[in-house]
């Protein structure tokens, strides 16, 4: 029962998505899936705030042109991604960019293709962060139709082992 489409979820932040393409690169190998990428841009206006993108008061046509931006260079990102990977694998590899909820486009971007299994990372995130938000980690393994893959950094591994 190998997996033919593999569906990795990448946000950028180091070192995990790093971590989540080489273990969904090799099992694309071994496999010889088809490997998807996808990024998902949140369009949520509290997040940007929260990023000091934009302030309270910047009027939405502001914002929609940050969003465009931000698309563009997630585009951009992913496209060099696909291509290093394409060259160091061997491997077909397709690039995704959604806006939205990343665990809902990444369930729904799952669903759409018929994916074998989500690759995603973990992110370590406590207290009242993990309490009000969860992960987008934890809601896909929850919610997801297909198996899923959580990459967790080795560090994190050996501290909770320790």
């Amino acid at each position: 029962m190998g997996f033919k489409k593999i569906l990795a979820a990448i946000d950028f932040s180091e070192p995990i998505t790093q971590r989540v393409l080489e273990v969904s690169s090799e099992l694309a190998k071994c496999e010889g899936a088809q490997l998807y990428l996808i990024h998902v841009v949140e369009k949520e206006i509290p997040i940007l705030i929260s990023e000091g993108l934009i302030a309270p008061s910047t009027d939405l046509s502001v914002i929609n042109k940050i969003f465009d931006r931000v698309t563009e260079g997630a585009l951009k990102r992913i496209s060099q991604v696909a291509s290093d990977l394409r060259d160091k694998y061997q491997i077909d590899v397709t690039t995704i960019v959604e806006a939205g909820t990343p665990f809902d486009k990444i369930l729904e971007k799952a669903e759409e293709i018929k994916a074998d299994l989500i690759v995603v990372g973990a992110h370590s995130k406590s207290g009242i962060e993990r309490l009000l938000l969860g992960s987008v980690s934890e809601r896909v393994a929850r919610k997801a139709k297909t198996n899923v893959l959580i990459v967790r950094m080795e560090e994190e591994k050996q501290q909770e082992e320790g």
